[in-house]
């Protein structure tokens, strides 16, 4: 995955429910330089990124899928509640002078519409399925941003009929995730999915009410092909234009990386 920019390389972390990268973009290249599990405990996070990181760079673009505040303490986090009270703005801060932090699913939409598969295409919906589902808008080519402290993001909207999320809510779209089967359920489409069928309609009926003609499908399940082959399928079924990046599993990295060179 490449972006612009020139100079000295910047730094970008990715924190996810699942695992955390640590990426550099320099000469245009986004690499990924180190990848960890997601430890409970934040501060054992901090300790490995403080290992990873030569020095104390200048700056460090975060994306991030929970709350925050404004002074980057972590306000919720549904998928990790043991976050929640973390300072972590300050304790990034031992890695560099200055710590931009953004909800990766703000991250992920920012990098495809300034450097991905969305360039040229003001408008567009962006999805993103990992462990959770994220996601943001952009429209007239400007990511519309989220409240900073509010980690109900595109994933506990309801979707589902039922299902408690760790939100807090009910039925969250998010939850569709938790059964996904293996890909040899999924050869011959959906059906094998219930949730996931229920989950497409929600985008559907999402991007149709807002009249957005393109959908980005990012995020690391996106990996996997059939799952890609058929999310692709039946998004197009619903009239909009789908698209999906050649390593989905990179955008909010790459997202934070921009975050980091736009100061």
């Amino acid at each position: 995955m490449t972006a612009h920019g020139a100079g000295k390389p910047t730094w970008a972390v990715d924190i996810g429910g699942t695992k955390t990268l640590l990426g550099r973009l320099g000469g245009g290249v986004l690499t990924v330089v180190a990848v960890i599990r997601t430890p409970d405990d934040p501060a054992v996070l901090a300790a490995w990124l403080r290992r990873q990181v030569p020095g104390r760079v200048a700056r460090l673009g975060v994306a991030f899928p929970g709350g925050l505040d404004e002074d980057g303490r972590v306000t919720a986090w549904p998928n990790r509640p043991e976050w929640v009270g973390y300072g972590l703005r300050d304790a990034l801060g031992r890695i560099a002078r200055a710590v931009v932090l953004r909800d990766d699913g703000e991250s992920a939409a920012a990098a495809e519409a300034m450097y991905g598969i969305a360039q040229g295409r003001p408008d567009a919906l962006v999805a993103v399925l990992g462990t959770g589902l994220g996601g943001a808008l952009v429209l007239d080519g400007k990511v519309r941003r989220s409240a900073p402290a509010d980690p109900r993001t595109l994933g506990h909207l309801a979707a589902l009929p039922e299902g408690s999320c760790g939100c807090g809510g009910t039925g969250c779209a998010q939850l569709a995730l938790r059964t996904l089967p293996p890909d040899d359920r999924l050869g011959d489409g959906l059906e094998g999915w219930p949730d996931g069928l229920r989950l497409v309609a929600f985008l559907g009926d999402l991007v149709r009410f807002l009249s957005v003609p393109t959908v980005v499908l990012t995020g690391g399940l996106l990996a996997r092909p059939v799952l890609r082959a058929q999310m692709r399928v039946r998004m197009a079924a619903c009239g909009v234009e789908v698209l999906v990046p050649a390593r989905p599993g990179l955008s909010s990295l790459l997202g934070a990386a921009a975050l980091e060179m736009a100061g």
